[in-house]
Formats: C-alpha cells, sequence, structure tokens
C-alpha cells in the first residue's frame, strides 16, 4: 500500500467497457460530478451476449442511487421481473429462493416461526413464493395495475443493457476512448500510464480495473496473488445457449436445475429464453456435458463454452488500482450476484473518495479491502452450502460435494442449524456481522434442502399445522387473482403508465 496522497483524485480512468465498467463509470461521475471519468474500452472485444439475473437490489440502484428514468429503461433495455429463484435442488420437487422473509417469520399465534412450520410442507412461505408457484407476476393494485414492490429483481440481456449504459455514460459526460491497451507502465506508485494500440498514451490519478477475466491491471501489471474457491465451488466450465421463445410461459423467476455434474440455469427474456450449464471438467468432459445439456433442452440452437475460475485476488485496492467485477473475483451466478456486487462495490469506491475528499491513504484502503474480501467470502460460504447438501442425485460429481466441499466458515452457522433449527433466536450470534444473504438466505437453502436438525416438526401443534395451512391457502387466492408478467410488462412499458417520482 502506498503512503498518503498528497494531492486529491482528480481524473480516473476506467479500464474496460462491460456492464462493470460502465456501472463504475456511472456511477463515479454521477455521485461525484466534479471529477473527470474516462472509460477505455476496444469496440473490437465483442460483448458476452448473455442472460443476467440480478438481484432486488438492481432496480434501487439503477433508479434510485443512479437516477436513471425507469420509464425509458424498461422501454429500451425491455428488462424482464425477477422475484427469486426455482431450485430444483435437494429431495423436494422444488423450492423457491425469494429476496423477502419466508421462513425467518413468524405467523400470528404460531408457536414457532415459519421455518419449522414449513419443513414437511414447504410449497412457499410468501406473497412473492407464492406468484412464483402460480407463474404469475404481481399483484394488482387499485387501478388494475401491477403493484411492484422494492423486493423484486430483474432479468437482462447483457448486450442491451451495456448499450445503453454506454449511451448513458455519454449524456451525462464521460469521456470514452475507443481503443486498447498493448502496455502499463508502473512505477512503486502503481500503474504511470497505459500505451494505447493507436499509440496515445493516457494516464490517470486513479484507475479502476474493469477489464473482466484478464484483470489486466489488478493481476497481470500489479501481480496481486489470487486466491481459490476450488476447494468449496467445483465447477470450472459452462456451455452457454439459449433459443427463441415460442409458446412457453414467461416465468417470473430464474430456474436453477441440478444436473449431473453441476446446475443449469434458465433465464427469461422477452423473446428468448437463455439456458446454461455450470459443470466441473474433473467430472464430465466438453462434450459429454453438452449431449447432455441438449438433451435436456433439445431447443438450444448454437453453444458457447466458456471457462472459468472461482476465486478473488486478495486486495481489490492496490496502489492506484481498484478492480470492480470480473478482474475483481469471479463466483458461478448460482445467486446472481455478480451486477449486485458490481454496484454495491462502485458505490463504497464512490462513498471512500467522497468521505476523503480524495485524499486517499492506506487506512481507506485497508478497510475497503477487508470489506470487499468479506464480501467474496460470505459469497462462497453460501454457494457452498448448496453443493454441501444437495441429495438430488447420486452421480460421482454430487456424491463428491457431499464428502468433500469445503464450508469456508458456514461451519458454525450449520452447526447452529442442525442443533437449534430454523430457529432466528441466535442466528446472528452464529453467522457473524454483515453477511452477504442474511439467515433468510441460509434458512431456505437449508430447509428447501431438508436439512435435518434435532428439533424436527414432530414437536408442532395440530394448531400450529391449522395455521400455517390456513397462511398458505390464503396465499394461494391472492396469486391466482394476480397479473402474469406479460400483462405485467405491457402496462410497465406502455406510454400511460407512470412511476412513483422516490421510485
Amino acid at each position: 500500500m502506498t503512503q498518503n496522497k498528497r494531492t486529491p483524485i482528480k481524473r480516473i480512468l476506467v479500464l474496460g467497457g462491460g456492464s462493470a465498467g460502465y456501472l463504475a463509470a456511472i456511477t463515479l461521475k454521477t455521485r461525484l460530478p466534479d471529477i473527470e471519468v474516462t472509460v477505455v474500452h476496444s469496440s473490437k472485444l465483442p460483448v458476452i451476449g448473455v442472460g443476467e439475473g440480478s438481484t432486488f437490489t438492481m432496480p434501487i440502484y439503477l433508479h434510485g442511487y443512479l437516477g436513471i428514468d425507469p420509464h425509458k429503461f424498461h422501454q429500451t433495455v425491455k428488462p424482464t421481473y425477477k422475484l427469486g429463484i426455482k431450485f430444483l435442488w435437494g429431495p423436494r420437487d422444488h423450492f423457491h429462493y425469494t429476496f423477502t422473509n419466508q421462513l425467518n417469520a413468524r405467523i400470528r399465534n404460531a408457536s414457532k416461526p415459519n421455518g419449522f412450520l414449513g419443513y414437511e410442507n414447504f410449497p412457499f412461505g410468501d406473497i412473492n413464493a407464492a406468484l412464483m408457484a402460480s407463474g404469475n407476476a404481481f399483484e394488482k393494485q387499485e387501478g388494475g395495475g401491477p403493484l411492484i414492490n422494492a423486493d423484486a429483481a430483474y432479468h437482462l440481456e447483457n448486450e442491451q443493457f451495456v448499450a445503453f449504459l454506454e449511451e448513458h455514460a455519454d449524456q451525462i459526460g464521460i469521456i470514452k476512448k475507443d481503443d486498447q491497451v498493448v502496455h502499463v507502465e508502473c512505477d512503486e506508485e502503481g500503474v504511470q500510464s497505459l500505451q494505447l494500440e493507436s499509440g496515445k498514451k493516457v494516464d490517470a490519478d486513479l484507475y479502476v480495473d474493469a477489464s473482466g477475466f484478464q484483470s489486466e491491471l489488478l493481476g497481470k501489471a500489479l501481480g496481486e496473488p489470487f486466491t481459490s474457491f476450488q476447494s468449496s465451488l467445483f465447477c470450472d466450465r459452462a456451455i452457454i445457449g439459449g433459443w427463441t421463445r415460442q409458446d412457453e410461459l414467461l416465468k417470473p423467476y430464474t430456474t436453477a436445475e441440478t444436473m449431473d455434474a453441476g446446475w443449469a440455469w434458465q433465464i427469461e427474456h422477452d423473446d428468448f429464453i437463455n439456458r446454461g450449464y455450470v459443470y466441473s471438467s474433473a467430472f464430465i468432459s466438453d462434450d459429454e456435458a453438452e449431449k447432455e445439456f441438449r438433451s435436456k433442452n433439445p431447443k438450444v440452437i448454437e453453444t458457447r463454452l466458456i471457462k472459468f475460475e472461482t476465486g478473488c485476488y486478495d486486495n481489490a485496492w492496490v496502489k492506484n488500482v481498484v478492480s470492480i467485477g470480473n478482474s475483481n473475483g469471479f463466483v458461478e451466478p448460482l445467486e446472481a450476484t455478480s451486477l449486485s456486487l458490481i454496484c454495491d462495490h462502485s458505490a463504497k469506491l464512490v462513498q471512500t473518495l467522497s468521505d476523503c475528499g480524495g485524499f486517499v491513504n492506506v487506512t481507506t484502503k485497508h478497510y475497503y479491502n477487508q470489506y470487499t474480501s468479506r464480501n467474496w467470502n460470505g459469497i462462497r460460504r453460501f454457494l457452498a452450502m448448496h453443493y454441501k447438501f444437495n441429495t438430488r442425485l447420486k452421480t460421482p460429481f454430487w456424491t463428491a460435494c457431499q464428502n468433500d466441499t469445503d464450508l469456508a466458515g458456514a461451519e458454525e452457522l450449520i452447526k447452529y442449524y442442525q442443533a437449534c433449527g430454523p430457529s432466528f433466536l441466535w442466528a446472528n450470534e452464529a453467522m457473524g456481522a454483515s453477511d452477504p444473504f442474511g439467515w433468510e438466505g441460509y434458512l431456505i437453502m437449508l430447509v428447501g434442502q431438508k436439512v435435518p436438525f434435532r428439533k424436527n416438526t414432530q414437536s408442532l401443534t395440530k394448531d400450529d399445522l391449522n395455521i400455517w395451512n390456513n397462511y398458505l391457502g390464503e396465499l394461494q387466492q391472492r396469486a391466482d387473482k394476480s397479473l402474469s408478467m406479460r400483462q405485467s410488462l405491457d402496462i410497465i412499458r406502455s406510454d400511460e403508465w407512470g412511476w412513483q417520482p422516490d421510485f
């Protein structure tokens, strides 16, 4: 780490023009308008056109923190809404993961929290999960339009999303250079300048590395060590494909399906269904994975193979370089955390620069790195639990996951659950501070996969079961009267639809 900076940061260069690069640049310029922000990206590098899921924080970030007009966004990018993830996972036929509290709650007059009540009978646990189960998207407002709360996420087509961000960057005064880096000049302070293919040389006070898996500045130029998550997450390949939507239901969720040597996602777009198979090359060959993928998805047209390594760099902010997105770390998209991390880390960078007046010091960097590292490790342990307890298939891959997955810090939490069940009484003590998923996230995966615990549902009273069943019936009635995704989108994208000013 360098000494305290003697002059404030006034010029920031973002290397990379994908979703990470433009989200970081837009965040910096929107929240710190006096700083000069430049994006260096080559149009020769294609945008990876993969469907992306997000978490509920994405709409809040885009339209609240960045002030991007939701009406224009919906009419241009045409996102679909995502209420959660439908898991074909574990011994149940399926279960629903939402961004709301299904199990970390207690119904009035019940003797125990919902996690106990729903352990055996868990079709859903709140209205969002009931909507997912019914195939509908939103309840109706009094005027007949969809009731959209701050607990729904987006499905985005990456190419359209990045094109929108690029146009928005132009509108707010971000400088763009269509060029490629051929050499990075470094000194004891970090990156000194970037030599471009055009022959030009550019420099800045601070560099944001959003160069993706290449990690041109943090990984290659500065040589920051990389910590692999392979002992927890065995998958290292993905086959990506899809097909043009025909008469399939436009579902209000992402699907995560257990496969022989990994899992497959399904992301819902207006006119296209995006599918991908994430797998471990140690347990299945690329050809075998392609065959399995196509056997379950006969409509798939073209496929692409992506190789990756899960893990993160030890520090995200080194000298005068801050890495954002895949240049800082990568985990498979099982919980759609990528865009959320980009937004969160970009916002923390802005807040850091604002609070210190642009005079960055070693303590500032230390706590930024501590925060980002805690996020990566929190995601690692949460995803590890998905693999450790998935008993749906008995293939060599899943047997190895059950036997050998490193829980990477989730052991205390699992021990608490196994001893005390889905009780939230001491969950925060067992979980530790600032977990990105909270007790609800863990409960959904533990109860959803029917991980056993000592205090089981045999201790429930007859009244408890009646209360739970009545609750489920009420949710089902509400969901059945709700709007479908297609109905909701038609209204949202119309010129007649209006957003609340504080959306």
